[in-house]
């Protein structure tokens, strides 16, 4: 073997290269088991230490970490726009102060690769969980202020920092699940895609609660704390574990690299339609924000509480339907491409029966309201899930060396289509509902959702993968013999 890859050398050739026939696993090492798989090429990451009770603590961290900095930004939604209307604050710029959020970890996310690979993953994660959790706490504190100006310029500040924070949670924590699992990438997704539908399910009722039983500050003081110890966490499940970025001073990336890798994935349509089908898809989660209220207002539903059980009718459907999604991925290979289609196409049928009930149907509305969330969250749960592998799996191909840099590159990705749709969904949903009203909105939406995703398909089947590689080193450490 190693006298035929000499010759190959010698040969400048690029034939595939037989491979040694490799040890029988042993049984308690099952590949159906994230806890017990290694990485599939091979990093200072693969320590003895690593073991199934460490994975396992390790899982639990980061499925902690995304609910703690998930569950910050959207515990203040009932009750921040009554306190901020009491300083004088109107309800536009309430808006933009919430919705900095999505748009700081949308522009930070990709400079979150570049900072992961000075730190490591683990700092990484914990810089933006000490941040997420300081800036709420800090938070908390401006119901104090007479000033509005000073109110309005405090929370705009410390808004886009719980969003900073979030991108660094969110970048380090599912480039640890690309590196240190990714053969079952799809099910550790799956579990912290959960973890994110929970905390967006339990955020808005128990920041209600709290406030209602105490004051303004308690909800941020108890989110705070949940960052924190979210962070101790981090810190005992990854510690002594060795990072190459840490071992390796010259293998900081630069900005321009990761300008040119992120500008060589997204060159290639098959991988830029995921990021487009992902961004649509995650816009159906914010899209009804803006304008389901009012529009539930107008048909008589007077009660704030009937409104929040309709968000959680969404949220419960997303939550349940997401752990399934991670198992067809893994233990039946579903291609996470057609995965995701089906996520999106779900979604978008949802939208469109949302409108069709607003247009045509003006008894049961309830049951039909509920019928359509129900399809809006089962729709979200592949379109979360499945991102990540489909954009993992088209990336393997494209010739760039599968490292930890390729992890934190595919993970900033991600996000930035992620909160890119989520904020994209709230900015654009308002502006069409103004002119074309909630039933047509929503409807054309769900088509417009539904045509990306069957573009997604055709060019799936029709544009052919083109592997590129630069040289017979790349060859024979990226080429799955």
């Amino acid at each position: 073997y190693n006298e035929y890859k000499s010759y190959l050398r010698m040969s400048n050739c690029a034939y595939p290269l037989p491979s040694p026939k490799e040890p029988d696993t042993p049984r308690s090492f099952r590949s159906d088991d994230f806890l017990y798989v290694e990485s599939s090429y091979k990093t200072d990451y693969e320590d003895a230490s690593l073991t199934p009770n460490r994975r396992l603590f390790m899982c639990l961290a980061m499925c902690l970490a995304v609910f703690s900095t998930n569950l910050v930004s959207s515990m203040c939604a009932p009750f921040y726009p009554r306190s901020a209307a009491s300083h004088g604050i109107d309800s536009d710029l309430t808006g933009s102060i919430l919705g900095i959020y999505y748009a700081t970890t949308v522009i930070a996310s990709p400079f979150m690769a570049i900072a992961m690979s000075k730190i490591g993953h683990a700092n990484l994660l914990q810089m933006g969980l000490f941040l997420v959790g300081t800036s709420s706490l800090v938070f908390g504190g401006i119901d104090y202020l007479d000033n509005s100006v000073a109110y309005a310029v405090v929370s705009f500040i410390l808004r886009a920092l719980q969003g900073l924070g979030c991108a660094a949670t969110d970048t380090a924590v599912f480039a640890i699940a690309s590196a240190r699992f990714n053969k079952n990438l799809g099910k550790v997704n799956s579990y912290l895609n959960s973890c994110i539908g929970i905390s967006f399910m339990l955020g808005p009722p128990l920041g209600g609660l709290i406030y209602a039983w105490s004051n303004f500050t308690l909800p941020f003081i108890t989110s705070s704390a949940l960052c924190f110890a979210s962070c101790v966490l981090v810190n005992l499940a990854f510690r002594n574990l060795r990072e190459s970025q840490l071992a390796k001073k010259d293998s900081v990336i630069s900005p321009k690299v990761v300008l040119t890798k992120s500008l060589h994935l997204l060159s290639r349509i098959r991988f830029s339609w995921i990021a487009v089908t992902a961004m649509f898809g995650t816009a159906c989660t914010s899209f009804l924000d803006p304008t389901l209220e009012p529009y539930l207002e107008a048909s008589g539903y007077n009660n704030t509480a009937i409104v929040g059980v309709f968000y959680l009718v969404r949220d419960i459907a997303f939550t349940i339907g997401t752990p399934p999604i991670g198992t067809l991925l893994d233990s039946y290979k579903f291609n996470p491409n057609i995965v995701l289609v089906i996520g999106a196409i779900i979604a978008g049928v949802g939208y469109i029966l949302l409108g069709v009930v607003g247009i045509f149907f003006k008894v049961f509305v309830t049951v039909r309201i509920c019928i359509a969330l129900v399809f809006i969250g089962v729709g979200q749960a592949p379109v979360f899930s499945a991102t990540l592998s489909a954009m993992y799996g088209e990336a393997a191909v494209l010739g760039l060396k599968q490292d930890d840099d390729f992890c934190a590159i595919i993970a900033a990705v991600q996000n930035f289509a992620f909160y890119g749709g989520l904020w994209a969904g709230s900015v654009v949903s308002g502006a069409v509902t103004y002119y074309n009203g909630f039933p047509m909105s929503t409807a054309l939406f769900g088509t417009s959702v539904i045509g990306v995703s069957l573009l997604h398909l055709l060019i799936h089947v029709c544009v052919p993968k083109r592997i590129t590689y630069t040289s017979l080193e790349d060859l024979e450490s990226e080429f799955q013999y």
